[in-house]
């Protein structure tokens, strides 16, 4: 029953971060970079505050300078936020596909895990098509796929380092044991 609840939970994760994902796409432009711009902006005020405040800096730019700051900045923070939200769906996806298969089958629950994240991604982008003043951009699919690689290989390392190290324990604290027993 445990199993049958986390794999529903699990499941339950997996789509809402896709619907997340699907609802930021449907964004139009000026929305989309009007956000994350603003988002930007605030993150660099509440960052200066504080380090003025601590006597690191003593920075006081004017709203322009912070507003052009923000612009450089948008174009590469929206392709780490891509990897970033990719990385956390496929950490879902190989989870839940792993826990699926009673963590018996992990490289056919990685290949799931690369298929639904890398499929989503490529839906996402012909979504993003229909979108006003949106493209859909191979170059994002590619940057979605790097972010689920990683989510992947740091779920696989922490999966392999607790398997061998949990099981080397076990083994471990077993022999103990039987040589103290006897």
């Amino acid at each position: 029953m445990k199993k049958v609840i986390l794999s529903i939970f699990l499941l339950v994760l997996v789509v809402l971060w896709g619907a997340g994902i699907y609802k930021l796409s449907s964004m139009n432009t000026q929305n989309s970079n009007g956000k994350s711009t603003d988002i930007i902006a605030i993150f660099i005020e509440d960052t200066l505050e504080v380090t003025n405040e601590y006597g690191i800096t003593n920075s006081h730019p004017t709203d322009s300078k912070l507003a052009r700051v923000s612009q450089l900045i948008n174009a590469p923070m929206r392709k780490v936020m891509h990897a970033s939200v990719y990385l956390v769906l496929a950490f879902f996806a190989i989870v839940f596909f792993n826990v699926l298969m009673n963590n018996k089958h992990y490289w056919i629950a990685l290949i799931l895990a690369l298929v639904v994240s890398i499929g989503f991604a490529i839906s996402d982008e012909i979504h993003q098509t229909f979108v006003s003043g949106r493209t859909g951009q191979v170059l994002d699919v590619v940057i979605d796929s790097i972010g689920a690689v990683v989510g992947i290989l740091i779920y696989t390392t922490y999966y392999i380092v607790y398997k061998n190290g949990y099981k080397r324990g076990i083994k471990e604290s077993s022999e103990l044991e039987t040589e103290t027993n006897e």
